[in-house]
C-alpha cells in the first residue's frame, strides 16, 4: 500500500467542558456507535430482535443517560481518564515501543494510527478496550437479540430497520477486533474508532442496506422504551445520511434522539469503511455539533488513517 495521502486538517472543535455523562447518549454495553444500548430486562417474546431496553433507560434514569464510557473507561468529568495500556486496541497514547508495534495485529495497528490522528485534533484522552471488554460487548449484543420486549416504534414498520442498525465492527463474529474511545476537555461527548477483521462481508453489506432503509423509509419516528420497573420513556428520533464523502467512507449515518416534550438532544455521526480484509468504524456522539462539517471531516480523516495503516 502506498503512503497516506496528505489530508486537510480542520479546526479544533469548539471549547466546551468534557462531561462524563452525556445527555441521553447511546449507552455503551456498546461499541462506540451502537444505536441501541444494553438491555436491563429479562428475555421476552420474540418480535423481531428488538431489545427490551435499548437505551439504558430505567426509572432512576428516565432520560436514558447511560454513560457511554462505562464499559471502556472513557475520560471522566475532569478529562483525566484511566491511563491507557497495551490493550486489544493497541497503545492509546500512540507511543508503543518498536517491539509492541512489531507484535501488534493489523487491526491493532490500524486503531493505533486512527488514535494518533484523533490526537492531532486534540482528542488526547484515549482508552483502549480490552479483549474481555470486547467479548462482553458481543455477549450483550447476543442477549439483546433474545430480549425483545419493551420497545415500541411508530410507525411500526420502522421497528425492524431501527433495530437492525444496532451493529458495529467489533460485533463481527470470530473477528480480531480493536477499539479505542477518545475525548478531550473541549468536547462534551465521546469519539470511538473500531477495526475488525472481515469474517463475513455479507454482514457489512446488510448493515449498509439497513442504514439506507432507515434513512429512506424512517427519517422520523417515535420510540417508547419501557424498563424493567415498567417506567416508560418516549423519544423523537430522526435519521439522515452523513455528508461524508471521503474515499474511505462506505456508509454514513447521522441520527438524533430527543425526549418527547422537550429535553436535551443527543446526536451521533457514524462512518463505516471497508477494505478487502477489514471493516472500520469512526463515530462521534454528543451535541448537535457532531453532525456538522467540522466533525464530518475529522471522522473522515480518522477513518482514512485506519485504512492507510492496513
Amino acid at each position: 500500500m502506498t503512503g497516506p495521502t496528505p489530508r486537510r486538517t480542520p479546526a479544533r472543535p469548539p471549547a466546551r467542558p468534557l462531561t462524563r455523562r452525556l445527555a441521553g447518549p447511546l449507552a455503551v454495553g456498546l461499541s462506540g456507535a451502537l444505536l441501541l444500548a444494553s438491555c436491563s430486562a429479562g428475555p421476552g417474546e420474540d418480535d423481531g430482535g428488538v431489545p427490551a431496553n435499548p437505551h439504558g433507560i430505567t426509572s432512576a434514569d428516565p432520560s436514558g443517560t447511560a454513560d457511554p464510557g462505562a464499559a471502556s473507561g472513557a475520560p471522566d468529568a475532569s478529562g483525566e481518564g484511566p491511563t491507557p495500556g497495551s490493550a486489544s486496541g493497541g497503545s492509546a497514547s500512540g507511543e508503543a515501543t518498536a517491539g509492541e508495534a512489531a507484535d501488534a495485529r493489523a487491526d491493532q495497528r490500524a486503531v493505533g494510527a486512527a488514535a494518533g490522528r484523533a490526537a492531532s485534533f486534540g482528542f488526547t484522552n484515549q482508552v483502549s478496550a480490552t479483549d474481555a471488554a470486547i467479548e462482553d460487548t458481543r455477549q450483550q449484543a447476543r442477549l439483546r437479540q433474545t430480549n425483545t420486549s419493551g420497545t415500541t416504534v411508530d410507525p411500526a414498520g420502522c421497528k425492524a430497520p431501527l433495530t437492525a442498525v444496532d451493529w458495529s465492527p467489533i460485533l463481527m463474529a470470530g473477528a480480531d477486533a480493536s477499539r479505542i474511545d477518545f475525548g478531550s476537555e473541549s468536547f462534551a461527548g465521546t469519539g470511538t474508532v473500531e477495526v475488525a477483521s472481515l469474517e463475513d462481508a455479507a454482514v457489512v453489506r446488510a448493515h449498509r442496506d439497513h442504514v439506507e432503509r432507515l434513512v429512506a423509509d424512517c427519517p422520523e419516528l417515535t420510540m417508547t422504551v419501557t424498563d424493567q420497573d415498567l417506567q416508560a420513556s418516549t423519544f423523537e428520533f430522526t435519521a439522515r445520511a452523513s455528508a461524508a464523502a471521503g474515499e474511505a467512507v462506505d456508509s454514513g449515518l447521522v441520527w438524533t434522539r430527543t425526549p418527547a416534550g422537550g429535553g436535551a438532544q443527543t446526536t451521533a455521526q457514524v462512518l463505516i469503511g471497508q477494505t478487502a480484509e477489514y471493516v472500520m468504524m469512526v463515530s462521534f456522539i454528543g451535541g448537535e455539533d457532531v453532525a456538522g462539517q467540522e466533525f464530518t471531516t475529522m471522522a473522515e480523516e480518522i477513518l482514512a488513517a485506519a485504512e492507510d495503516a492496513l
